[in-house]
């Protein structure tokens, strides 16, 4: 190739046009001072300035589209083959129940007017739940159900079921993601669901869950009543034994005394008592008439003396009985009966009271008592319910589409400020 002649001209002077085409047909173009333009090699121009003048060749690699390829595409292509034709399915039983508790609705002071009501527990359908979720509920199943069985059955794809040889803390992580509860807040109703890869295992696992859960209701219940009800009944048996000592000592008193009551007996010894006295003044009037009537020689005289003497001795015994100076006496053993049927007495009300303390404190334990409640009995599934083949991985594609997209815009904010 031939080229023009070249004029003289400053290097700062030249004006190198770089558009992509004029590069690919190897030459510039310039501007001399007189205006007209000239046409250089670019080797020889590149020689010429000192070689500060270079072509761009080639371009960037595609690394948007290749990461928007290898982070969205792929593992969408991936997550939707595994779901389609690997993933297997799961059957899910469910169960609707409620921690129920018996109030009184103070409507009325008693009677038939204070009817018993049941009421809503949502803090015990919480501790009902929580229970659900431990390990405690696993250690009561052990035996009962063979849950780790069911989970790690073979039939199941690799990534569903459990690793047989995984510890008890990863299966705990594992039976959360397939057994849950739902709390609903206003009404307190607990929803149970379970998933499993066959149907009559999800029915028997859900089983199984109520009916230990309604063992730990009872439990409460019976805990609660009895830390209630301890010290009531301590009190019931500290009155009771006192009680029982006092009828003891009571007992004793009445083998030594040979009287059941003292007080009977003084009364009917008094009655007694009255008796012969009155018979005494008919005796006494009987003897003033024969004395005034001058018959003190008569024989019926000296019978009514002898009578009346019979009669003296008789009331000087009686009142001995009654208020004589001794131990025997019955104003003596009335004292002391009184003393020891007074702790009967006093023990007894003691008694009294504890045992109706304690039956108020029953009826308040009972009307606290809790109930699980199940109103939706586990069916058997019909259609397995997961996973979802369409909706999940479109989730994923949406997800890993949005992710790609922030790290997209960080990075070009970074690009820009690097600029």
């Amino acid at each position: 190739m031939t080229n023009a002649p070249i004029q003289d001209v400053d290097a700062e002077e030249i004006k190198v046009d770089v558009r992509p085409e004029r590069e690919r047909k190897g030459w510039l173009r310039r501007s001399n001072p007189s205006g007209s333009p000239a046409v250089i090699d670019a080797e020889d121009l590149t020689t010429s300035i000192g070689g500060e003048a270079q072509t761009e060749t080639g371009g960037k690699p595609p690394w948007m589209l290749i990461s928007f390829l290898l982070l969205v595409i792929l593992p969408t292509i991936i997550g939707g083959v595994y779901f389609a034709f690997f993933a297997s399915d799961q059957y899910t039983a469910e169960a609707r129940f409620a921690v129920r508790s018996l109030a009184d609705d103070g409507s009325g002071d008693g009677g038939d007017m204070n009817l018993m009501q049941m009421q809503a527990a949502p803090q015990d359908a919480y501790v009902v739940t929580s229970f659900i979720h431990s390990s405690e509920i696993l250690s009561r199943l052990d035996g009962k159900v063979d849950y780790r069985a069911i989970f790690t059955n073979p039939e199941a794809d690799y990534w569903s079921r459990f690793g047989a040889d995984d510890s008890n803390e990863e299966f705990l992580k594992y039976w959360n993601k397939q057994v849950t509860s739902y709390i609903d807040g206003p009404s307190g109703i607990v929803t149970l669901s379970v998933r499993t890869f066959r149907p009559a295992d999800s029915v028997e696992l859900v089983s199984a869950i109520l009916a230990e859960s309604e063992k730990l209701v009872n439990e409460m219940t019976v805990r609660a009543r009895e830390d209630m009800l301890a010290s009531f009944r301590r009190e019931v048996d500290r009155t009771g034994k006192l009680y029982q000592d006092a009828l003891g000592r009571l007992n004793s008193f009445q083998q030594q005394s040979g009287l059941l009551s003292p007080e009977l007996q003084a009364q009917e010894t008094g009655k007694l008592l009255t008796g012969l006295l009155a018979q005494k003044l008919t005796l006494e009037s009987r003897l003033f008439v024969l004395q005034q009537s001058n018959g003190t020689d008569a024989p019926s005289y000296n019978q009514l003396l002898l009578a009346r003497e019979s009669l003296d001795k008789q009331i000087s015994t009686m009142r001995a009985q009654l208020t004589g100076g001794g131990n025997a006496s019955l104003a003596n053993v009335i004292t002391d009966y009184s003393k020891v049927e007074t702790d009967r007495l006093v023990a007894e009300k003691l008694y009294e009271a504890s045992r109706r303390n304690y039956d108020l404190a029953f009826a308040s334990a009972m009307r606290k008592a809790l109930y699980l409640t199940v109103f939706v009995q586990p069916s058997m599934p019909e259609e397995a319910l997961y996973p979802k083949r369409i909706s999940t991985p479109l989730f994923i594609f949406l997800g890993l589409l949005i992710s790609w997209a922030t790290l997209a815009l960080i990075w070009a904010s970074v690009e820009d400020h690097r600029l």
